[in-house]
C-alpha cells in the first residue's frame, strides 16, 4: 500500500511528540483529589484557653493545621489539570508518532483484522511469528470486532483501538503498530480535514 507522505513522512520532532503526551496525560487525570481547609473541619470553634496568663502559645482554635485531627494548609481540592494545545500541534504530534513508526518499519498493514474464532491461541501464534515485537496495537476502521476483541482481552501486550481512538501515547506504548486499509485511509482522511478556527 502506498502511504501518504504528509501523514506518514514527516520529520521527526520530540519535542512536539512530548508536548501531546504531557496534554493526553493532563487531560485524563481525574483531578478529584480534596482536603479539609479550616472551615470545612470537623471540630469546635472554642477558644481552648485564655489569651495571656497561662504561660503557653496563644491559640484561637483547635482545629489549626499545627494540631492533630486539624485542617491542611494549602492542600490540594478538585481541579482540572487540562492544559491547553493548538489542534494543529495535536495533529502533528500524531502525525510523527505514525511517521516514526513507519520509518522503523514497525507498521503493518493488514487488508483486515478478522480472526477465525474468539480464541486467544489465534492471535498469539499470529503475533509469534512477527518478528522483534514485544507489545502490539492492532487499529481497525471502524468497531472493534467481537471475536477480535474477545481474542484480545486477556492479553498484556496487545490492544485493539478503532481508527478514531488513535493517539499518540498508545502509538508511543506499543513498538508495533498493526492497521487495516480502512484505518489508514480514515486516519489519512482525518488528517486532511481543515481546522475549524
Amino acid at each position: 500500500m502506498v502511504l501518504d507522505g504528509d501523514v506518514f513522512d514527516v520529520p521527526i520532532r520530540k519535542d512536539i511528540v512530548h508536548r501531546v503526551v504531557r496534554w493526553q496525560l493532563a487531560k485524563r487525570q481525574q483531578g478529584t483529589h480534596s482536603t479539609k481547609i479550616i472551615s470545612e473541619v470537623s471540630g469546635t470553634g472554642r477558644k481552648p484557653y485564655k489569651q495571656k496568663g497561662t504561660g503557653r502559645a496563644r491559640h484561637g482554635t483547635l482545629r489549626g493545621p499545627q494540631f492533630r485531627g486539624g485542617a491542611t494548609m494549602h492542600g490540594p481540592k478538585p481541579r482540572s489539570h487540562t492544559i491547553k494545545l493548538q489542534k494543529k500541534v495535536r495533529r502533528l504530534g500524531l502525525k510523527i508518532a505514525l511517521s516514526a513508526r513507519t520509518a522503523e518499519g514497525k507498521l503493518l498493514v493488514f487488508e483486515d483484522l478478522e480472526v477465525p474464532s474468539h480464541k486467544t491461541k489465534n492471535v498469539v501464534s499470529y503475533i509469534s511469528q512477527m518478528e522483534d515485537t514485544k507489545k502490539v496495537l492492532l487499529v481497525d476502521g471502524g468497531d472493534i470486532d467481537k471475536k477480535l476483541k474477545l481474542a484480545t482481552q486477556n492479553l498484556h501486550y496487545v490492544n485493539v483501538l478503532p481508527s478514531i481512538g488513535l493517539n499518540v501515547y498508545s502509538i508511543l506504548q506499543h513498538d508495533t503498530l498493526v492497521m487495516t486499509r480502512d484505518a489508514v485511509n480514515r486516519i489519512v482522511e482525518r488528517m486532511h480535514i481543515p481546522i475549524n478556527r
